[in-house]
């Protein structure tokens, strides 16, 4: 083999290592689920909301958000979509909320209005919250996947205090 060409390939793979070694060794994804939502504006043909996202850091080393899109569905139907370019730094093994603008077509809206019993209101909404994560520490895009319930009257705990 050339001797120069050897020099190229060693140099490329030694870049190609430098590159890697950015990214921690077990290192874990954040978990994103929602926080709160508010109403940010209502419209006829979309609504707005102001999405609280809680980004959860189970790393032993800070990780900043510098990306984030995602899909909102309530009670297995499509409700809201967003994205964010705002960048969060997340403490290690902590949490930060991210405020995030989703957007929601009148048509999602009248179906959620149809199939959401009065009952689930005060039990809590299922949601699901699907999309995926830009860190600093990937060279990638990071999916996630969380479902919950949202809201709902506080329950109290069966059993007795001692």
């Amino acid at each position: 083999m050339n001797p120069m060409r050897l020099r190229d390939l060693v140099a490329g793979f030694a870049l190609t290592l430098a590159a890697c070694s950015s990214l921690p060794y077990n290192a874990v994804p954040p978990r994103v689920g929602v926080a709160d939502v508010e109403v940010k504006s209502l419209g006829l043909f979309e609504q707005t909301f102001d999405v609280g996202l809680r980004v959860s850091n189970p790393n032993d080393f800070d990780i900043t958000i510098e990306g984030l899109d995602f899909t909102l569905e309530v009670n297995g139907r499509p409700f809201a979509s967003g994205v964010s370019q705002v960048s969060v730094r997340v403490p290690a093994v902590a949490s930060a909320v991210l405020r995030v603008d989703a957007v929601m077509e009148s048509k999602n809206l009248i179906r959620q209005l149809k199939t959401l019993p009065p009952a689930t209101l005060a039990e809590g909404v299922p949601y699901r919250i699907k999309g995926r994560v830009k860190v600093d520490k990937a060279s990638g895009w990071l999916p996630f996947d969380h479902a919950g319930v949202y809201g709902g009257e506080a329950k109290k705990p069966k059993g007795r205090a001692i």
